[in-house]
């Protein structure tokens, strides 16, 4: 029997057993299949289970995906990964993702990414599909990965005859396999890795300043054998997450296939950095060294050796045995030099887009704010973490939360993740104490689980898919008002104060809320009935920034609806 099936499967009773609110279903089997797909997004996505929840839309009526994950990105693109998910209990063997579920993902994608199609499709998929159309209708190109997820083996030729048919050529749409043993990989991403690196030609090794530094370069297939071998657990320290299609990928292997171009790819590429805590190699030889290496990371040019991967998977067909990358390897020690390889990571990633999240974890702010959240009695996560309980608090739900009550910021709140960490980072963390994170969080976690409620009130029905962050806004202003308070003054000492008083008035707060954006709406679209304004449109609406500036900043609004 596979080991790392039988791992998966023991993780997944264990996700059941402490997350039982979660897993609600009467059917077991059916809660054991959600917490396979919950694990395999955060696998996938290198997220924590807690962030994963959100993405979720498995149910009836589905649309032909179990999970999607929407992002904006630069040069108007649209990053969207659908997930459908396939679990056995049969640990003992091994199948095939099944080609009717390729199939129907295929035609998902013609019906999601066309807005013209009509399809049927259940609460939460309805808004994850409206959202995804009301970018497209804004001129966003969407770029789009199935990841067919399942505890087995890859689909067969029936299947890849589907994808070949609906989408040979096509450059927006690639469909991934992710199993198992790469879900093993996101839990022991932790692992040392000490492997060896075949380099082509002279190289260059010198002694600087106390540490050592070697140039060269390797085989793109040198670069495939190491992805293949180790995966994501060699980008452990990488800060930059792998985006899938966009421009500069698309760049990279539009380059390994042009046949004249390809020999020239060491010149186009500006290489990959790699650090670790020895290397060693034979200095008799001139050339071709096999360098040893001890802890092996690749912390700059992680999409590049990603995209190499891939690249070469797909086309095993070619010969990239002349095509070269420039490596940079660097022996570094942290004990005997603190903090220089985040140093040296934050020097060579200033290029955009960046998640900064590891990178700022150990700052002063990530630190303070896991103290104070340990002492109020909740979890705060600096680094990702595979915990899934509701008083462990990832920074990512953190920031979002914050960006979105405190910060007056919801309409970018869900759609710049990627930049918390980096873009927004001073306006999100800058004075922000424990107490506030806290409370922040609480309130959107309230406002979200309402989301997942379907209304049969006129008007609230046509926006609660759409405006958790804008009621979470405005139930953190209904708070500090009704306290008495400003959001300085919210602390350790008052905390469980404020916490009763959100739980004591929420749903009030809540339906007021709700009520009053009811209203906005109405004025915002010149007095049309909701319920003629379709998702699209009603989705794009709480991504302007118009609702904030016209309506809830101002203050004679404010005082005439609200108080």
């Amino acid at each position: 029997m596979d080991i790392a099936k039988q791992i998966i499967d023991q993780r997944i009773n264990k996700i059941l057993e402490d997350n039982q609110e979660i897993f609600t279903a009467n059917d077991n089997e059916r809660n054991r299949s959600k917490a396979f797909l919950l694990l395999g997004v955060a696998a996938y996505l290198d997220i924590d289970l807690t962030e994963a929840v959100q993405y979720l839309t498995d149910g009836g009526s589905d649309g032909g995906f179990d999970a999607a994950y929407i992002v904006e990105a630069q040069d108007s693109q649209l990053n969207v990964v659908l997930f459908q998910s396939k679990y056995s209990r049969k640990l003992d063997k091994d199948s095939n993702f099944p080609a009717n579920a390729v199939e129907k993902a295929v035609n998902t994608i013609k019906c999601v990414f066309d807005p013209s199609t009509h399809i049927e499709l259940n609460v939460q998929s309805r808004k994850k599909v409206e959202e995804i159309r009301s970018f497209i209708l804004d001129g966003a190109i969407p770029y789009v990965t199935f990841v067919m997820l399942n505890n087995g083996l890859a689909w067969n030729q029936e299947g890849q005859n589907h994808i070949n048919n609906a989408f040979a050529g096509q450059s927006q749409v690639r469909f991934e396999h992710f199993s198992h043993s790469d879900i093993m990989r996101y839990i022991n991403r932790e692992q040392v890795i000490n492997t060896q690196i075949s380099l082509s030609g002279k190289a260059i090794q010198e002694n600087f300043n106390y540490k050592r530094v070697l140039l060269g370069r390797v085989s793109v297939m040198e670069v495939y054998k190491l992805m293949e071998e180790f995966g994501d657990s060699l980008l452990e320290k990488n800060i930059r997450r792998y985006l899938g299609k966009n421009v500069v990928n698309d760049g990279i292997t539009e380059t390994l296939l042009d046949t004249d171009k390809r020999q020239n790819f060491f010149f186009f590429n500006n290489g990959a950095t790699m650090i670790c805590k020895k290397f060693s190699f034979n200095a008799l030889q001139e050339q071709n060294w096999i360098v040893k290496t001890d802890d092996l990371q690749i912390i700059n040019g992680g999409q590049t050796c990603k995209t190499i991967h891939q690249t070469v998977k797909d086309n095993s067909n070619l010969d990239f045995s002349q095509t070269y990358l420039l490596v940079r390897l660097y022996e570094v020690e942290d004990t005997e030099n603190p903090g220089i390889i985040q140093d040296i990571i934050y020097a060579t990633n200033s290029q955009n887009p960046v998640d900064f999240r590891d990178l700022k974890s150990n700052d002063e702010y990530q630190r303070t704010l896991e103290i104070g959240a340990h002492d109020l009695g909740y979890v705060y996560k600096r680094k990702r973490d595979n915990a899934l309980n509701i008083n462990v608090i990832p920074s990512t739900v953190a920031a979002e939360a914050v960006f979105a009550v405190w910060r007056e910021c919801p309409h970018l709140a869900k759609y710049r993740r990627n930049e918390f960490f980096d873009k927004y980072y001073s306006l999100i963390f800058d004075n922000l104490n424990a107490a506030q994170m806290v409370i922040a969080v609480l309130i959107f976690r309230y406002c979200d689980n309402n989301r997942k409620k379907e209304s049969k009130l006129d008007g609230i029905k046509e926006h609660r898919l759409y405006s958790q962050y804008f009621m979470a806004y405005m139930i953190g202003k209904q708070i500090l008002k009704g306290a008495g308070i400003t959001l300085q003054e919210i602390t350790h000492i008052n905390f469980y104060e404020i916490k009763n008083y959100f739980d004591q008035n929420k749903e009030l707060m809540y339906s007021r809320a709700e009520q009053a954006m009811v209203d906005i709406l109405k004025d915002y679209f010149n007095n049309e009935s909701l319920s003629e304004i379709d998702g699209r449109t009603m989705a794009a609406a709480f991504r302007r920034f118009d609702i904030i500036e016209r309506y809830l900043k101002n203050k004679i609004w404010w005082e005439a609806n609200m108080e």
